[in-house]
């Protein structure tokens, strides 16, 4: 490409100058330099080499450094078209790589505002020699919302550059918000058809361009471009197409697509008589396609997995759901809250066996993971206590089981004193049943250590569900009845609790208001508490046997 401002006899400076250039636009800075600073060297680093030089710097993220030497250019009297050609791309390329970061403040806007007075001034100066700045151009006017702008220097590098898929994708971009902007105006007007066309067509310009990538970053790019085609499609209600370019999306980059952003936008699924429409189809598309195109490259595919997995479980498909679930942690193991969703999955299923064995699984894996899903699922909390329940009512009970899931509860739910309550309860049985057992085969007593663990732990819950409940009569009484026959001490604290549980159940019933599951359970608690109070005062005289209400 020639260069004006180079003298026209200097073939071998030209030459450095449009390798240079090329492999500029090829995304190799580096390289680009090296030959950059090759032509500085034979030019005695005019301004004319220093400039490619200076962008090749942009181009490998050292915008301080770039600054501070066309600062230094500045002050040593250098003006014209191309520091305003510098200025702009690194005001340009500044902002972009703030953006990228995070590092969002108002200089963004100001960068973008100041590149694209600077980079219109340059282009429209040297069309040819500054083509680059078309698209950083684009963009900047793009951010900076002045469309117009925006639409000229877009149009512009498409015209240069016709085979460029990146300024295919910019000028979707833009006639995007240009549509928008029109369709506010006046909506399903001639205009707002025109650019909604227009942007559509651009980016299933830059897929087309895209269609077989050979780099990660084309992979991304032709991402990029059929999720802003789905968006755009959408606009209209073009629920097939945009179904198609979000499984295009996750079928090259499944990694980086927007699931949620996904879901939201196409739906769980489409009509009952369409199964090619909406969020579910999109995954089972882009998942058939993805393992057609890698084969055994199952990394990549995790998080793919994962969603489809929730999307059949949204629909209920318990057994498609674990097959994802389960298939989304062979390709990851880290992904352990996929374990909760397989036990729900199984528990649905009647499987509550296999729903236990998931529970344990993702707790072994990680609690914390676990207990955060549990915190999020409480649309299917039911469904987990049921799995509990079936834990309690197994012959003989599976009270250790039982009680992992309810301390699982308390954790997710620490606020609950019903969860704390069950962890006492399931706790104390199960030293019950080995106290019980050992007494009826005649062995030995079992285990001191043992018992002593977990009625400690039973009380501990039990007191727990007292702090958040203290009014409550039946988690008074089962208070006091750990410290009366369990753990054997503070019989005077014992006795307050019974009374105080006496005296709240008295209250309740004398309500005339209360409902008849109320009543009989204020019944049950107070006959509990009088006995155990008996037993407490008069134990000699008074048969023994702790009195508990059903959790």
């Amino acid at each position: 490409m020639p260069c004006s401002a180079v003298r026209s006899t200097d073939a071998e400076l030209l030459t450095l100058i449009r390798q240079g250039r090329d492999l500029l636009e090829a995304g190799k800075a580096a390289e680009a330099e090296a030959l950059f600073l090759q032509a500085a060297a034979q030019d005695g680093d005019s301004l004319t080499t220093r400039l490619w030089v200076l962008r090749s710097w942009m181009e490998q993220g050292r915008s301080d450094e770039t600054l501070q030497a066309l600062d230094a250019l500045t002050d040593t009297g250098h003006r014209g078209v191309e520091m305003q050609y510098l200025y702009g791309m690194a005001f340009a390329r500044r902002a972009e790589g703030m953006l990228a970061s995070g590092t969002i403040d108002s200089s963004v806007p100001m960068l973008f505002s100041d590149a694209v007075a600077l980079l219109r001034e340059a282009l429209e100066a040297d069309r040819i020699r500054f083509a680059d700045a078309a698209l950083p151009l684009a963009d900047s006017a793009w951010q900076s919302q002045d469309l117009e702008t925006a639409r000229w220097s877009v149009d512009q590098a498409v015209g240069m550059s016709p085979e460029s898929a990146e300024a295919w994708q910019v000028r979707g971009r833009v006639c995007l918000s240009q549509f928008v902007a029109a369709e506010a105006e006046e909506k399903g007007g001639s205009r707002a058809e025109t650019l909604w066309d227009d942007a559509t067509g651009s980016f299933q310009r830059a897929l087309d361009l895209l269609a077989t990538p050979t780099s990660a970053s084309d992979e991304l790019r032709l991402a990029d471009a059929a999720t802003a085609l789905a968006r755009a499609l959408l606009w209209r209600e073009h629920r097939v197409e945009a179904t198609e370019a979000f499984a295009t999306a996750m079928t090259w980059a499944p990694e980086t697509v927007d699931y949620v952003e996904a879901q939201r936008l196409l739906g769980s699924s489409g009509p009952a008589t369409d199964s090619s429409v909406g969020f579910r189809a999109a995954l089972e598309s882009a998942r058939s396609r993805f393992e057609a195109r890698t084969g055994t490259e199952r990394a990549r595919e995790a998080t793919l997995l994962w969603w489809l997995g929730w999307a059949r479980f949204q629909v209920a498909d318990w057994s498609a759901s674990e097959e994802a679930f389960l298939a989304c942690m062979s390709a990851s193991p880290a992904i352990t809250n996929a374990w909760f969703y397989v036990g729900l999955a199984r528990q649905y299923r009647k499987d509550s066996e296999g729903a236990l064995a998931a529970m344990h699984a993702g707790w072994d894996a990680d609690p914390a993971t676990m207990v955060s899903t549990a915190a999020a699922a409480q649309g299917s909390l039911r469904t987990f206590e049921g799995l509990l329940e079936w834990c309690a009512s197994r012959e003989p009970a599976r009270n250790l089981d039982a009680a992992f899931l309810a301390e699982l509860l308390t954790r997710a739910y620490p606020e609950e004193p019903r969860h704390w309550n069950n962890l006492g309860l399931f706790l104390r049985d199960e030293g019950e049943r080995l106290e019980i057992a050992a007494h009826q085969d005649g062995g030995p007593a079992p285990d001191a250590a043992l018992l002593s663990d977990l009625y400690e732990r039973s009380y501990a819950a039990y007191e727990h569900a007292l702090a958040l409940t203290p009014d409550d009569p039946q988690v008074i009484n089962d208070t006091a009845l750990m410290l009366q026959y369990h753990l054997e001490r503070d019989a005077d604290s014992a006795e307050a609790m019974y009374r105080r549980s006496i005296a709240l159940s008295n209250e309740r019933l004398a309500a005339p208001d209360l409902s008849a599951d109320d009543r009989a359970r204020f019944e049950q608690t107070l006959s509990d508490a009088t006995g155990n109070l008996e037993r407490l005062l008069e134990p000699e005289t008074v048969g023994a046997g702790a009195q508990t209400s059903a959790p």
